[in-house]
């Protein structure tokens, strides 16, 4: 699978690992508990 190609970011929690939250382009993805106050526009990773 080419993660780059899908353009999505997942992010894996301690409480849920089998179920990532998964964001696309457009959104606004963020890390919270393990980066605090941390957010990142999606499309800004996909260039």
């Amino acid at each position: 699978m080419d993660v780059l190609k899908e353009e999505v970011i997942r992010v894996y929690r301690a409480g849920d690992p089998e179920e990532p939250q998964v964001y696309r382009r457009g959104e606004v993805a963020e890390a919270e508990p393990a980066v605090p106050r941390w957010t990142m526009l999606v499309d800004n990773l996909f260039i």
